[in-house]
């Protein structure tokens, strides 16, 4: 079902019911929200006494009762009709690279339902997507080397991004932040050499470089980017 843009929506997060305006992130991922939650009561206290708690506490906290902790705002994630698999191998995923949420990837705090449907809830990283006319100023050996910073870190974790897709990548305070694991190899990782993670990395920036170019080029045809002449 569509939402309106700015709609309200209340829905279940474990035990908290979240009241937040939902409005679609493009015009192309029809199934993402960005999310501005509304504060509660409880959540304002809640994070006020948390305050005077050792850390220690505070962490144990947030890690069993994410919901009274979350921040103001939040993407959510719903499940492509039929897309059961890619849903279940994202949870997997995001699973396998706990170390890098909110470092390389969301940080992802669980899953709900929203409108009768199977979602799931992240942080929003903001930054500029690389697809994007605002995520094209990089220059190529920069963009190769954030890109290959990005994906050398998943592979750490034996997770490798298949849908090598500008829209899949973020600019965000100065680093490449991947925000799609749906569609990544995780399960048979195990047993690649490094030497074979490598080549796959090596792909995948030579792909993703010949696209941005593509992007940079069409972008400066179109009036959109300008190149300066020192």
């Amino acid at each position: 079902m569509g939402i309106d843009e700015g709609a309200s929506k209340r829905f279940r997060f474990r035990t908290r019911i979240l009241s937040a305006a939902a409005t679609p992130v493009d015009n192309v991922h029809s199934n993402v929200l960005r999310l501005k939650l509304q504060a509660s009561l409880l959540q304002t206290v809640l994070q006020a006494v948390l305050g005077y708690l050792p850390y220690a506490i505070q962490a144990w906290f947030e890690q069993m009762f994410p919901e009274w902790t979350l921040p103001a705002r939040l993407i959510l994630k719903k499940q492509k009709k039929n897309w059961e698999e890619e849903f279940e191998a994202e949870k997997v995923a995001y699973a396998k690279v706990r170390p890098l949420q909110g470092i390389v990837v969301p940080r992802l705090f669980g899953e709900l339902q929203y409108d009768n449907t199977t979602a799931l809830l992240m942080s929003d990283i903001g930054g500029m997507c690389l697809a994007a006319p605002e995520g094209g100023m990089l220059e190529l050996d920069e963009f190769r080397r954030l890109i290959r910073q990005a994906l050398t870190e998943l592979s750490r974790f034996r997770v490798l991004q298949d849908d090598v897709k500008l829209d899949n990548f973020h600019l965000t305070d100065g680093k490449v932040m991947v925000v799609d694991l749906e569609m990544t190899s995780s399960e048979n990782q195990q047993t690649l050499t490094d030497e074979q993670l490598e080549f796959h990395i090596s792909s995948a920036v030579k792909s993703l470089t010949k696209f941005y170019e593509t992007n940079q080029y069409c972008f400066w045809e179109d009036r959109i980017l300008s190149v300066s002449v020192e």
